[in-house]
């Protein structure tokens, strides 16, 4: 298993088992009437006119149908997530890769160009100390003889230099250019940071509003159990106006984690261009 797999399962089981903790902001707003207060519900709605009692029904099952919506966010929201967690990460791991093998030839054909002209080197080293020690005991013999083998070798050695230099210049080259694509990639993929940002802003939103909506559910109990329908009826549509913006909210951060999908397949577009 790759990596970004293992690392993905993990996610997914560390948030599943946070959620099981303490409910977190994918978490739909849940609401469900107690035993004792469905009783008094029913109760209530027994005492009422059939307008009245259809409406509270009507209500009540509405609110179930929101939450179970909800519920289908979160689980488009996190699939969608994590699918994008593996994704950059496999992402990321490819731009760190780019151009690898490109480098490893450059600096192959480097290594093996130096090593060609080695002999070559050592040889003209030699002559040249050779030619130097007979210009010290002043043999002319010698010297007739070194100085133009220096002189052969010498423009061989020029030679073997501009080839050096001509691959250390393709290696280094090579390293600009992908060094430069590797950090507009990367500039490519920061994008997605404000929209993280975003999400983070979503989330809030829903936590925020499930406080006021758990708020308002102890308030619809309290009153449930009063046996006032209007009240009730009141309570209910407060409560339903929370849960169409929990859904409201939720759409937005799947929104943004679509918009994160497409900044990601941008950048893998690239990477595969640049690999043409």
């Amino acid at each position: 298993m790759r990596f970004s797999s293992r690392f993905a399962a993990l996610s997914i089981a560390l948030t599943l088992l946070l959620s099981l903790v303490h409910p977190s902001v994918y978490a739909a707003a849940s609401f469900e009437f107690s035993v004792t207060v469905k009783t008094a519900f029913d109760k209530m709605k027994g005492a009422s006119d059939k307008t009245t009692a259809a409406k509270l029904t009507t209500q009540y099952a509405e609110l179930q149908t929101t939450q179970k919506l909800a519920l289908d966010w979160d689980s488009k929201i996190s699939k969608l997530r994590f699918q994008n967690e593996e994704a950059i990460l496999a992402t990321r791991k490819r731009i760190k890769e780019l151009d690898a093998d490109k480098l490893l030839k450059l600096e192959a054909a480097v290594t093996q160009v130096k090593k060609k002209y080695e002999p070559l080197f050592r040889m003209y080293d030699s002559l040249n100390q050779q030619l130097s020690i007979a210009k010290s005991f002043k043999d002319k013999t010698i010297v007739n003889v070194l100085k133009p083998q220096v002189e052969t070798t010498k423009a061989a050695v020029q030679l073997a230099k501009l080839d050096i230099r001509s691959k250390e210049a393709a290696l280094k080259n090579g390293k600009a250019s992908t060094a430069n694509t590797i950090k507009k990639l990367r500039e490519q993929l920061s994008h997605i940071d404000p929209i993280k940002i975003k999400i983070k802003a979503s989330n809030s939103s829903v936590s925020h509003t499930k406080k006021q909506f758990a708020a308002e559910a102890s308030i619809l109990k309290q009153v449930v159990r009063k046996g006032d329908a209007t009240a009730t009826q009141s309570s209910f549509i407060r409560l339903l106006a929370y849960m169409q913006q929990i859904i409201g909210f939720k759409q937005n951060t799947y929104a943004y984690e679509q918009q994160a999908m497409a900044i990601i397949a941008k950048v893998d577009a690239q990477i595969a261009s640049s690999l043409k």
